[in-house]
């Protein structure tokens, strides 16, 4: 068995709580709750789809609300994971155009599946790595701890969203 220091140890919990919690909200939501609209320009997984598509130029023509569709936050967080991850413990090369953009309910199981390779990723690195900088996506380094941290406070924001967002849907139906 590989020991893992306590701060590592501590990452991991982190995350895998984080994202208990999430996926226990997410399992229980219907497609007509993760595809509801809180207002009329709300972020749908339409955004994301082209926004990887076509870049920041299309994101930045559009009139959006800041209040997003609890389907296009999964797929956020999901592919935020990916990103991270692929530039903190893999070759940096990925572009968000190259990413899945799967629809309610498989971008649970997307979600799901990349919590795991992040968590693995993690399991593999040493104490002394967790101040190595790497390569951010939008090109800044982080240490490696911060990259982590950054994704498990992520995780909590995103998941309050998603927690408020599902408050108004219910509010709004009844």
């Amino acid at each position: 068995m590989n020991f893992l220091n306590p701060i590592i140890q501590t990452m991991i919990w982190e995350l895998n709580h984080g994202y208990h919690d999430l996926s226990g909200i997410l399992n229980n939501l219907t497609k007509e709750e993760a595809q509801w609209m809180p207002t009329p320009n709300s972020r749908t997984l339409e955004i994301i789809q082209n926004w990887n598509k076509y870049g920041n130029g299309w994101i930045k023509e559009q009139i959006l609300d800041p209040i997003p569709t609890i389907e296009y936050l999964t797929l956020h967080i999901a592919q935020c994971k990916l990103m991270y991850n692929e530039y903190a413990f893999r070759e940096a090369k990925l572009q968000w155009k190259e990413l899945e953009c799967p629809e309610w309910p498989e971008s649970k199981h997307y979600l799901k599946k990349i919590q795991e390779k992040l968590v693995e990723s993690i399991k593999g690195i040493s104490d002394k790595e967790l101040e190595k900088k790497v390569k951010t996506n939008w090109g800044d380094s982080w240490p490696i701890k911060k990259v982590i941290f950054t994704l498990i406070h992520h995780d909590a924001y995103h998941l309050g969203q998603i927690n408020t967002i599902r408050n108004f849907y219910k509010i709004h139906n009844q």
